[in-house]
Formats: structure tokens, sequence, C-alpha cells
């Protein structure tokens, strides 16, 4: 089919793909972990009756009167809102990742696929600035 790509070429982008697939693998990972870090520090359980008023509503178009402690018990609350949505889009996300990372390395024979990855990384490594 191809005239310039041998079977080896495509063996050696199979194994370069899945140092960068790895990589990204493992970004998500690291964002989850950061993320699981960042909850810990934020309220837990459900918010206090008396903010359940607001939890819909954009801190910045909270009205004046309202406290400040209460606007930043509402904003910490919403925040933490937010940090548990997106380590659920991160790890589903990193689930996707995992499964193309998985399908690239079953496309490269098995006695072959350490060796071939070593290669790619190194050309990776020899690319990626310092």
């Amino acid at each position: 089919m191809y005239m310039t790509i041998n079977p080896q070429d495509t063996l050696n982008t199979l194994a370069l793909n899945v140092v960068h697939r790895e990589r990204e693998v493992h970004q998500y990972q690291i964002n989850i972990d950061n993320y699981t870090a960042m909850l810990a520090a934020l309220p837990q359980g459900e918010p206090p009756a008396e903010i359940m008023q607001y939890m819909s509503t954009k801190t910045e178009e909270l009205p004046f009167d309202v406290p400040l402690e209460t606007v930043q018990t509402v904003s910490d609350y919403q925040y933490r809102d937010r940090i548990r949505y997106l380590v659920r889009t991160e790890a589903i996300e990193q689930g996707k990742a995992k499964a193309v990372l998985n399908a690239l390395k079953a496309q490269i024979p098995a006695d072959q696929l350490d060796a071939l990855v070593a290669e790619a990384l190194v050309k990776v490594n020899a690319q990626t600035p310092a």
C-alpha cells in the first residue's frame, strides 16, 4: 500500500505514540491527584442551610447586603463542586487515553514492545527541552 513506509516504520510510529499517550495518561493522573489534594482543603459535606439559596448564583451576582463571610463560604462550596467535576472529567478522559494506549501496545508484538518503546523514549527525550 505505502511506497515509503515499511512495517518497521509502523512499529516505530506505534511505539512513539505509546510514549506520548503514556505521558498523557500520566498528566491526567497528576491533575486528578492535585485536584484530590485541593478537595481536602475545601469544605466537606452539604453546604449549610443558610447558604443553600445562594449556591446556584455566581458570587459576583450576590446582593451586596450578603455578608462577605457568607459570600466566601458560598465561593468555597462552589469551588469545591467545580473541583469535584474536574476530578470526574479528568478520570473519564484518562480512561479514554488508557484505552488508546492499550490499543497501541496491542499492535506491537510483545517481544518487541519494551525495546521499541525504549528507543522511542530516547527520541522523545532528545527533542524535549530541559
